[in-house]
């Protein structure tokens, strides 16, 4: 028997193993090999007005049509990109830029750019801030640059941005013409304000910008911002454009994904997720991990289409009608010093003009509560486990953030948890103790039954469990209580890996963070030093000894990378369960066999 115990849990370590050396490494983001990033040229045929992005722009000021080069709106590359005080953590300092052109690499066909109006102003940065986000939207497309969350903190201690400096994120217009698809990204858009600052009494704000286009096109983007919301309520119109030939669709575009915010960069970049609800189903996509054609477009009943990284989301949403596909794209890019991934999300609205639809854009955290109250099912992109879990880890995050509203600290918050779930199964724990001892005494019957049908496997099972009967004793009973908890154990495991509650949340001292380990494994030698104590406790037979200590330090290695929220709830569940054992030894001790 405990050949075979040994034997499983040999097996059990070996899988984990196995998958921690050579599954993981699979689908982790690996460094994408290099590739030719040449910018289809313009073809003869073409718009001879100009739907070239260099052609965009006045003399003097067409942008370097090469992947890596610096992204030149105007005379003053970065003037466009970066406002006053955006200043990248140092170890992301010498990310490349990229200009328009990078913008069409995930399609198959190519995407060209509407010119700017003779005259157009100059861009300009507009500020929207409410008491959740400071957000900066750019005239050069009416796109926006900087989205920065004020309540959470990113790598180096700033505010975290979601928008990566390198790139744009949108959303970005782009009509389908009987020329192919044109996107508004070099419009220069006039703003009817220079910024929208909620203060104290001011529930709302907005600011439209206006733009016209070749082929009498005009396109509005009216952008109102909530003080107490994450989500931006944004109102498109397109009007005119019958010197275009306007298709029958166009695409409210995502184009630069979302930015990387924690200081675990790979389990961050890991996390990195397209989302769509077609048909009322969730589609979860892990994109960009390699180079791969561009996708082509889901056609049917578009409910909202996103993406997300660990801890923070970014979606859109149509309001009044659904969009009539989607369509979700990756790729790697290689950085100097590390890798990065860019997940590109559309939808596929229809087109006709005049024509004004209304969208919701959120750019947040993964929190459950927030994305359910929009009522668009948002809460779908959340990570609750296995389907067979997902009830369970909905019910213990309900639990944790209820109890926090009495709490503020959420390692007592997890202590105070680990109580609560060792009451609620105290009774079959108590069974499970008295099953163990059970066991415990019958263990003299069990060497004589042994060596007495040593040669008869057969008679020794079937005396064995006689022997069971007649003592009315469960062998399988000690199991029952570990089983009961593992499922909790994956349910905290997947929360406190992939919802905002507990990141950058503080216990004591050392540990600042219960969704990250524990810098100086502490806990993980509590943990395995409880394990060893509650196992010496139970223990009966002496060749049960390696087993003992063999359990606990193997566990520790398993264990010591995983959040200390996780660690801290198996440790005082240890510890309860010590207190329990000494009950149980004290008023019920084990009774020698008849």
């Amino acid at each position: 028997m405990e050949k075979r115990v040994l034997g499983a849990f040999g097996l059990i370590i070996l899988t984990w193993i196995g998958y921690y050396y050579i599954i993981y490494p699979m689908y982790a983001p690996q460094r994408p090999a290099p590739v030719d990033r040449t910018v289809p040229q313009q073809q003869p045929g073409d718009f001879a007005t100009g739907d070239d992005p260099a052609s965009a722009y006045p003399p003097g000021e067409a942008p370097e049509q090469s992947f890596d080069a610096p992204r030149s709106f105007d005379a003053t590359p970065d003037a466009a990109v970066t406002e006053p005080g955006r200043t990248p953590p140092p170890h992301i300092e010498d990310r490349p830029r990229q200009d328009l052109a990078a913008d069409s690499w995930d399609r198959s066909e190519r995407v060209l750019f509407l010119p700017p109006a003779e005259g157009a102003p100059a861009p300009r940065d507009i500020v929207v801030e409410n008491q959740y986000f400071r957000g900066v939207i750019n005239t050069m497309g009416g796109v926006i640059t900087s989205w920065k969350l004020k309540g959470y903190r990113g790598i180096g201690g700033d505010e975290v941005e979601l928008v990566p400096p390198d790139r744009e994120a949108g959303p970005d217009i782009v009509l389908t013409t009987e020329r192919g698809p044109r996107s508004t990204r070099a419009l220069r858009f006039t703003a009817d304000r220079d910024e929208v600052v909620l203060g104290p009494g001011q529930s709302s704000g907005s600011v439209t910008l206006t733009a016209d286009a070749p082929g009498g096109l005009t396109i509005t983007k009216a952008f109102v911002i909530n003080r107490d919301d994450y989500a931006v309520d944004l109102q498109v119109r397109i009007d005119g454009g019958q010197g275009l030939a306007l298709g029958s669709k166009y695409y409210l575009r995502w184009g630069g994904g979302i930015n990387v915010t924690e200081r675990d960069w790979d389990q961050d970049l890991y996390a990195f997720r397209g989302f769509a609800s077609l048909n009322d189903t969730v589609i979860d996509e892990d994109l960009g991990t390699e180079f791969e054609d561009p996708r082509p477009e889901t056609t049917g009943e578009t409910h909202w289409v996103g993406v997300r990284s660990k801890y923070f989301f970014t979606a859109m949403v149509p309001v009044d009608r659904k969009a009539r596909g989607y369509r979700l794209n990756g790729r790697p890019v290689q950085r100097p010093q590390y890798d990065d991934r860019q997940i590109a999300a559309e939808l596929s609205m229809g087109l006709a003009s005049p024509l004004t639809d209304n969208f919701l854009l959120y750019l947040g955290p993964v929190h459950y509560n927030t994305l359910e109250s929009y009522g668009y099912g948002l809460e779908g992109a959340v990570d609750l486990g296995w389907t067979i879990i997902q009830p369970i880890s909905r019910i213990t995050l309900i639990s944790l953030v209820w109890l926090h509203q009495f709490i503020t600290n959420y390692g007592v918050v997890i202590i105070v948890l680990s109580i609560i779930v060792k009451i609620l199964l105290f009774p079959l724990t108590h069974k499970s103790m008295k099953a163990t001892q059970g066991m415990a005494a019958l263990q003299p019957k069990m060497e004589s039954l042994k060596e007495k049908h040593k040669n008869d496997s057969t008679k020794l099972n079937q005396e064995m469990m006689k022997l069971y009967r007649d003592a009315g004793v469960n062998p399988l009973g000690g199991c029952l209580p570990l089983l009961l908890q593992m499922p909790i154990l994956i349910a905290l495991y997947t929360i406190f890996s992939s919802t905002i509650e507990l990141r950058d949340a503080p216990f004591i001292g050392w540990i600042q963070d219960l969704s990250l380990r524990d810098p100086y494994y502490v806990l993980p030698v509590l943990m395995a030093a409880t394990m060893l104590i509650q196992s010496k406790m139970t223990m009966k037979d002496p060749r049960q000894a390696m087993f003992v200590y063999i359990m606990p330090a193997v566990l520790f290695f398993i264990m010591m990378n995983l959040p200390s929220g996780l660690i801290l709830y198996w440790t005082m569940i240890n510890v309860l369960t010590i207190v329990q054992q000494a009950f149980q030894n004290r008023f019920f001790p084990v009774q020698p066999a008849k």
